[in-house]
């Protein structure tokens, strides 16, 4: 079980070798909650395979696996397509599985962090929706669609980048907000990153969710990338209890 003990000193651990390191270059997304404002070079690809888990007070969700495939429109915009294979497991009952929604979103980056400006900034609208499938009757999802309007920023502070998004989520029932900071460090092949994300209500913020996590991209070759991260909500008897990631990245 992860303590509030064992947060910090992951916490302070990822620090000192930030600290320790001599270049800075932060980037949200994939294994990340946090979105970063980079795109994927023009006519070329990014595919994410990944395994993820979710677990909350009384369920435990799966995607087995996450496909998460990225395509360069232009030097500044980018198209995504990404579906899961859900496997819902509650407390006292037997796991249902199926496949889950399908989020299309295209990011723009209307600012880059140049000479002019300190600060590179885009919006990444995305679009989520059920498929023809028997997922929501089965409760493996949730009712769609939705639509989700976040910004992300992007910055250098010193040795370190920096980078957090804030945005508006349109579904059924209580509207959304999402916010998050993260600032991570890369060295050589290995990247580290940590960050502090939430979701919440509109109307009640106050009972967001917000987790803390710790992530790291290492590259395996000049097309290969291993995706790691784990964390879990700061705030006693809040969900998520635990969070985790595991992938592979592709680019061609």
């Amino acid at each position: 079980m992860i303590t509030k003990r064992t947060v910090f000193i992951w916490s302070v651990l990822v620090l000192l070798t930030l600290f320790h390191t001599f270049t800075a270059f932060s980037q949200g997304g994939p294994p990340m909650i946090t979105d970063d404002t980079e795109t994927v070079p023009r006519g070329h690809f990014e595919i994410n395979t990944a395994f993820t888990l979710e677990r909350g007070f009384d369920t435990r969700l799966f995607s087995t696996p996450l496909l998460d495939i990225n395509y360069g429109l232009s030097r500044n915009t980018q198209l995504k397509v990404e579906i899961p294979w859900l496997v819902l497991h509650r407390n006292g009952q037997l796991g249902i599985q199926g496949l889950g929604n399908t989020n299309i979103g295209v990011r723009w980056r209307f600012r880059d962090d140049d000479k002019k400006h300190r600060v590179a900034m885009s919006i990444y609208p995305q679009f989520e929706f059920n498929n023809p499938s028997s997922s929501v009757r089965r409760g493996v999802v949730d009712k769609g669609p939705e639509f989700l309007m976040p910004m992300q920023w992007q910055t250098k502070i010193g040795k370190f980048a920096v980078g957090g998004d804030v945005g508006y989520r349109l579904k059924r029932g209580p509207d959304e907000i999402i916010y998050g900071l993260i600032v991570g460090k890369q060295f050589r092949s290995l990247e580290l990153m940590s960050e502090i994300h939430g979701t919440g209500p509109k109307q009640q913020l106050g009972k967001s969710q917000i987790a803390f996590n710790l992530g790291s991209r290492a590259k395996l070759s000049n097309h290969l990338t291993l995706l790691l991260s784990g964390g879990r909500s700061i705030r006693p008897g809040y969900d998520p209890r635990f969070i985790g990631y595991a992938g592979l990245r592709v680019d061609f």
